[in-house]
């Protein structure tokens, strides 16, 4: 289902313009290829927002009231048909529709990766010990933040939701019924899908690829290569794009892993195409993902995944099919996994094989037909 006429579609989150970053790459990439199918398309990130506040405890609680005012203010130029607003920063839109201001305008909701589930995930690195999480924390985010989340689902035209678990919870907890809300995979980009990989070049070691946070499974990362490295296994462990100093990342390994382990900050989308043809796995122990687009790169270049079934790795990941997967914070089997691949050349050519095949039809330009769809249920919704 496709619209005829060019849809005026407006991206809002409240995230740091930078390309190279998750969510911000999301609307990048969106933006790009709704503009080529025709279809006229602007983005507000943090600083279109607004500087200030800074705090994230306050941002967080404000920046609903932070979107609706700059949403306003786009709204001055153009008329646009859809906004697509992720997370909270649609709330105050979809109330003032609900008011019968906007009437021409279709509020799409957006999730990244349900931040509830994310929170449930930060209880429980509390109770592992990895982080703290102080009682009145527990009461400020979810009052402050996860009801504004919850309310502006509510009050959107549809949910845009990126994988089953998250829909599973939509549902259960009544935002919308099924017919309002849409699962869309992200996609790569047609460089990834160029110029197939070889063998060849392979034999780095494994890759990690993501922000150095729990949420990414670091913990575990760190002690599966503490467990490889006494049963004498010095498997080479490359971190891309951490986001925080090399020091940190490595001061995180015992001494005696260190060398073991190399530090590559955030690079240009070719370089990362390099790394991904390097290296001989990719290694995603995350504990949540709302996606994980690594997966999905990662598998458009040949390179097997050991994966922990979160986000997309939940369906893509295929045990022993496409990649090895792993139970979440689990570090001694994330270390079996790794000596299985490590050992077994052939059959890390089977699985990037396989997962090449698997990820083939899964580009931008097919994300964006489906947003596309998205956004014309949307306004025949609000009709």
């Amino acid at each position: 289902m496709m619209e005829e006429r060019p849809l005026r579609i407006l991206l809002v989150g409240d995230y740091l313009d930078d390309a190279r970053l998750g969510s911000a790459k999301v609307s990048h990439k969106l933006r790009e290829e709704l503009s080529s199918l025709g279809h006229h398309c602007d983005a507000l990130f943090s600083d279109a927002l607004g500087a200030v506040p800074r705090g994230r405890q306050v941002r967080q609680l404000v920046a609903p009231v932070l979107a609706a005012r700059a949403i306003a203010r786009a709204m001055g130029s153009v008329s646009y048909d859809v906004v697509d607003a992720a997370s909270a920063e649609g709330l105050w839109l979809g109330i003032q529709k609900r008011a019968g201001r906007f009437r021409n305008t279709a509020f799409v909701c957006r999730s990244n990766g349900l931040e509830h589930l994310n929170y449930a995930r930060m209880l429980d690195d509390a109770r592992m010990g990895l982080t703290t999480k102080p009682f009145t924390r527990r009461i400020w985010y979810p009052a402050s933040r996860l009801s504004q989340v919850a309310l502006a689902a509510r009050v959107a035209d549809r949910l845009l939701l990126l994988n089953e678990m998250d829909r599973q919870y939509a549902l259960e907890h009544n935002w919308h019924p099924p017919g309002r809300i849409d699962v869309v995979s992200h996609g790569v980009s047609d460089r990834f899908l160029q110029n197939a990989p070889t063998d060849e070049g392979r034999g780095a070691g494994m890759l990690f690829c993501g922000a150095w946070d729990h949420v990414k499974g670091i913990a575990y990362l760190v002690d599966a290569w503490v467990r490889l490295a006494r049963r004498g296994a010095g498997v080479p462990l490359t971190i891309l794009g951490p986001g925080v100093p090399a020091e940190r990342v490595l001061a995180a390994f015992p001494e005696h892993v260190r060398p073991h382990v190399t530090v590559i900050d955030r690079v240009p989308e070719d370089r990362v195409i390099e790394e991904y043809r390097r290296h001989d796995a990719l290694i995603f122990p995350s504990t949540y993902e709302g996606f994980g687009l690594v997966v999905l790169e990662a598998m458009s270049q040949g390179l097997p995944v050991i994966a922990t079934p979160v986000g997309c790795a939940a369906h893509l990941v295929v045990p022993g099919v496409t990649g090895l997967v792993v139970r979440p914070r689990d570090g001694s089997g994330l270390a079996d996994a790794v000596m299985t691949l490590a050992s077994d050349h052939a059959g890390r050519q089977r699985l990037g094989a396989n997962g090449r095949a698997a990820v083939a039809g899964m580009t931008w330009r097919k994300t964006a037909e489906q947003t596309v769809d998205t956004y014309v249920r949307a306004l025949a919704q609000k009709s």
